[in-house]
């Protein structure tokens, strides 16, 4: 879980830095490890699929 924790900080500042290719990149490889994200108005959330 901590992993999971860290792409996620990892992905929040990419999106914050406008980076997207960055953050799309990042949210494949959580896909890869079974996670999905989904970004909302009060943030990104994930659940493990």
């Amino acid at each position: 879980m901590a992993k999971i924790g860290e792409l996620m900080d990892e992905r929040v500042r990419a999106r914050a830095a406008k980076d997207y290719a960055a953050a799309d990149l990042v949210r494949s490889r959580l896909a890869e490890m079974g996670v999905e994200v989904r970004d909302t108005p009060g943030g990104a959330v994930w659940d493990i699929t």
